[in-house]
């Protein structure tokens, strides 16, 4: 699979991801790079009305990336924790 990433988080995504835009991922490292997102997100200090934080740009990116998973995967569904996404086995297949 391939993420499809607006503009703005593609840069963002390779210097997390360490990964380009464009390579093919299977289910495994599809699942580790959200993972690398989601741990970004939480290391990152709030920054609501400021230039020089990325938590929101983070929890964006982790939202469309997560939603893509689990349309690639049936197997796999996002749950909201407190506004923030995670990603669990869907036991009802």
């Amino acid at each position: 699979m391939k993420f499809e990433l607006p503009r703005r988080h593609r840069k963002s995504y390779e210097a997390i991801a360490k990964r380009k835009i464009d390579e093919n991922l299977n289910k495994e490292e599809s699942l580790e790079i959200f993972d690398k997102i989601k741990k970004e997100y939480n290391n990152s200090p709030r920054s609501f009305g400021s230039n020089t934080g990325k938590k929101e740009m983070n929890l964006e990116m982790l939202i469309v990336i997560g939603n893509q998973i689990s349309n690639e995967y049936k197997d796999l569904q996002i749950d909201l924790k407190q506004g923030i996404p995670e990603i669990n086995k869907n036991t009802s297949s």
